[in-house]
């Protein structure tokens, strides 16, 4: 027989183990060849990202992956405002922040570093970003932004964390303001998280075996 005091035992385990699940960036060798970073995310013919996080607090839907270097993401919501993923810090401070917005009449994608609770874009770190793309598809209601980034960043570019390393994880944000594209406003929704990149089974292979082995 299970009792109110064991009852809420179990939906307290529960929802610890759903607190402390942490998703996982999955590792593809050809994501070049399966992501078109075009402003749209086409799961017609399958998937196109390996991994897929919905954040409802932040109200986004976040495709990502990655392969030897680089890390391909994609980011979703209904807002119409601006939108942004930060890496490396839980909190604005110290993360390097991809943030975009559509228009009608323009549209921009570029890397803010944040300190304390503002954010600037750093022009030198733009280079960091090696592709990206933002559009707003009228049926849907959606606005999508792309871009690839690289896993070790350059060490010019003035970025708050120098890399993103297989196996490891780390801290990233989620944000968005859905009512204007304007960057100084403050976000209206946002996430923290613990994230792990999936290990590098390329890399695996290439460690050296351990004495005795």
């Amino acid at each position: 027989m299970i009792t109110t005091k064991h009852a809420l035992l179990l939906l307290a385990l529960f929802t610890l183990g759903l607190a402390q699940t942490v998703p996982v960036i999955p590792y593809d060798s050809i994501m070049e060849d399966r992501v078109s970073v075009d402003g749209e995310i086409d799961n017609e013919d399958g998937p196109e990202y390996p991994g897929t996080y919905v954040d409802n607090a932040a109200g986004l839907t976040v495709h990502w992956g990655f392969d030897d270097s680089l890390l391909y993401v994609g980011l979703e919501t209904r807002g119409r405002g601006w939108l942004a993923i930060g890496f490396g810090s839980a909190k604005m401070h110290e993360s390097n922040m991809i943030i975009g917005f559509y228009t009608d009449d323009s549209t921009d994608v570029v890397n803010h570093i944040a300190a304390n609770y503002t954010h600037a874009r750093s022009p030198v770190s733009d280079s960091a970003i090696r592709e990206a793309e933002i559009d707003f598809d009228e049926e849907t209601g959606i606005t999508t932004m792309e871009f690839i980034y690289p896993l070790k960043f350059p060490a010019v570019s003035g970025l708050a964390i120098p890399g993103l390393e297989p196996g490891d994880t780390f801290d990233v944000i989620l944000a968005q303001n859905t009512k204007t594209t304007a960057f100084a406003a403050k976000h209206t929704n946002q996430s923290a998280l613990k994230v792990k990149l999936a290990d590098n089974p390329r890399l695996k292979q290439q460690e050296p075996s351990s004495p005795g082995k």
